[in-house]
């Protein structure tokens, strides 16, 4: 819609399903009245993560105008560099000197995030938002089982729902973005230049 890209119902559709699959997966944690300390970490930490997802959206529709005009390496290089600028402002919020282990666990994690976002910003370049949006929501996934693997988190059957709503919607995309190809390669091949 702001990029003047063609959104469909159907993918408007498994943008909402993906995202009430977000919703579901995080319900426990918006509880607030009459719980446990703990819990209400966790509703501020949802909370968070739902701002977190405002902020990263309005991000993907600045990303993908500059995916048509500037190189992937540059994006990728300026969103790191703002982001390491706008992070040193928690210094004063508890920052301590992190342990061999601790320091290797953040390098790690900024790797494989610097190569996400790599993988992220090519994938602006070669397909609308809309197309995208639910597989961004594969994360959360993937952090169940990831969480259940390390961790021993053991998912929630509410977990488990919401989890099959999100795969759900991905698939549903991957299906139906498969079947348009198809029939616009198969239009391409119908109107042949004439010479």
């Amino acid at each position: 819609m702001f990029l003047g890209e063609p959104v469909r119902l159907f993918r408007i559709t498994a943008v909402v399903v993906g995202l009430a699959g977000v919703m579901v997966v995080l319900s426990p944690r918006f509880q607030i009245e009459g719980v446990a300390e703990a819990s209400k970490l966790e509703t501020i930490g949802a909370m968070a993560a739902i701002l977190g997802a405002v902020f990263a959206a309005l991000a993907q529709v600045f990303l993908r105008r500059l995916v048509t005009a500037e190189p992937t390496a540059a994006i990728v290089f300026y969103f790191s560099v703002t982001a390491s600028i706008l992070s040193l402002a928690t210094l004063p919020f508890g920052w301590a000197v992190p342990t061999p282990f601790e320091a290797a666990t953040l390098i790690a994690a900024g790797v494989l995030g610097g190569i996400g976002q790599i993988l992220l910003t090519e994938s602006y370049r070669h397909a609308d938002v809309s197309v995208i949006a639910p597989f961004e929501y594969v994360s959360m996934v993937l952090a169940l089982i990831l969480g259940y693997l390390v961790f021993e988190d053991v998912p929630t059957s509410t977990m488990l729902i919401g989890a099959a709503l999100i795969v759900s919607a991905g698939l549903a995309i991957i299906f139906r973005e498969h079947r348009l190809g198809l029939e616009r390669a198969r239009a391409r091949r119908v109107i042949t230049p004439q010479g």
